[in-house]
C-alpha cells in the first residue's frame, strides 16, 4: 500500500495518517485538534503479550488493541494515541480503510474514553426550539441508517451513522460528537430515497453497500433522546412508543455500545456502567416498536418525526 501523508477528521480526532483517507475531509496542519492520533503503516505482530485472548485473531488490554483479519492486514491500536497498520500483500486498499474506520476506530474512541453506541443520530430542534440530539440504537442491519437518511429528507441533520459518539466526562452534559461523514446505506435503500448507487463508493469491496457523502457537522450538541428500536414481531403494521425507565435502560444502553464485550474482557465493564449512567441522567429513553421492512418506512419515519419533535 502506497504512503500518502494527509491530515484528516473524523468524530472530533484528527488523524495525522500515512495511509489516504479519501473518505474523509482533509484539514490543515494548523486546523488540528488537540491529541491527534497517528495512524502509521508498520509491523504489527500477532499477539500481544499479558493480554486477555478475546478469540485466537484478537487480543486487548485496557490500553492495547491487536485485531487480525485474515487477508486483509494486521491493527494495532495504542493508548488512544497511535494506530500501526501492516495490509497484507494483496489486501485491497478499500477494504483495508473499512477496517481502519469502523471497529479500529471503534476502539480507539474507547482508549480516549469516548462512549461509542451502536445508534445512528439526527440533531434539530423541538417545537419549543430546543435543540438537541436524538440517536436510535439497535443492532448493525435494523435500518438505522435508511432511518437516519429519511429523516434527513425531512430537514433534520445526521450527526451520527452507526457510531453515536458520546463525550461524558464533562460534568453535567453528555455531548454528541458529530461523526457523520456519510451514510452506509444498501442499494436497495438508496434505490428506496430515489438515490442511486452510481458514482458511490463501496464500503467494502465484496458488499453492496455504498458510502452516501453528508456535508459536515461540526459542532458537539447535547443528547436530549435515546430512542431501542425493536421489530414487531406480530402481523401489524402499527407503531408503538414506550417511555422507557433510567433503569430499565442502563442495561439496553450497556448491551448497544460498541465492542461491550471487549470492554467486558478488559476490565472495563464499570466504566461503561457509569457512561451510560451520565447519558442517561440527561436523556429520555423509549423503545419503538415497528413493523420490518422498507415497504413500512414511512410509516416508522412519522412515529419518529412526532417523537423528535417533542418537548
Amino acid at each position: 500500500m502506497k504512503q500518502a501523508a494527509g491530515v484528516y477528521l473524523l468524530g472530533g480526532i484528527t488523524l495525522a495518517s500515512e495511509i489516504a483517507l479519501p473518505e474523509l475531509p482533509l484539514i490543515q496542519r494548523d486546523g488540528a485538534t488537540a491529541h491527534p492520533v497517528r495512524v502509521r503503516l508498520g509491523d504489527v505482530p500477532s499477539r500481544l503479550p499479558d493480554a486477555v485472548e478475546v478469540d485466537p485473531d484478537c487480543f486487548a488490554t485496557s490500553s492495547q488493541y491487536l485485531l487480525c483479519i485474515h487477508g486483509i492486514g494486521r491493527y494495532l491500536v495504542i493508548n488512544g494515541q497511535e494506530i500501526v497498520v501492516a495490509p497484507d500483500a494483496n489486501a485491497l486498499p478499500l477494504d483495508v480503510r473499512a477496517y481502519l474506520l469502523g471497529i479500529i476506530f471503534i476502539v480507539l474512541c474507547q482508549q480516549r474514553g469516548l462512549l461509542p453506541l451502536h445508534a445512528s443520530a439526527v440533531s434539530g430542534e423541538s417545537i419549543n426550539g430546543k435543540p438537541g440530539v436524538v440517536a436510535f440504537l439497535a443492532r448493525s442491519g435494523q435500518g438505522k441508517s435508511s432511518l437516519a437518511a429519511h429523516l434527513a429528507q425531512r430537514g433534520f441533520r445526521v450527526v451520527a451513522d452507526d457510531i453515536c459518539l458520546i463525550d461524558t466526562t464533562q460534568p453535567g452534559a453528555a455531548m454528541v460528537i458529530p461523526a457523520a461523514p456519510w451514510l452506509k446505506l444498501w442499494r436497495n435503500s438508496l434505490q428506496n430515497l430515489g438515490w442511486k448507487a452510481e458514482g458511490l463508493e463501496r464500503v467494502f469491496s465484496d458488499d453492496d453497500k455504498y458510502r452516501l457523502p453528508l456535508a459536515a457537522v461540526l459542532e458537539p450538541e447535547p443528547i436530549r433522546k435515546l430512542i431501542f428500536l425493536e421489530g414487531n414481531e406480530a402481523p401489524s403494521v402499527s407503531t408503538e412508543i414506550k417511555e422507557v425507565s433510567r433503569i430499565e435502560a442502563i442495561p439496553l444502553l450497556m448491551n448497544l455500545t460498541h465492542q461491550a464485550y471487549l470492554l467486558e474482557a478488559t476490565g472495563q465493564r464499570d466504566e461503561n456502567f457509569r457512561r451510560c449512567g451520565r447519558v442517561l441522567s440527561q436523556a429520555k429513553a423509549y423503545r419503538l416498536i415497528r413493523p420490518w421492512g422498507l415497504t413500512h418506512m414511512k410509516l416508522t419515519v412519522d412515529a419518529l418525526e412526532s417523537l423528535l419533535l417533542r418537548e
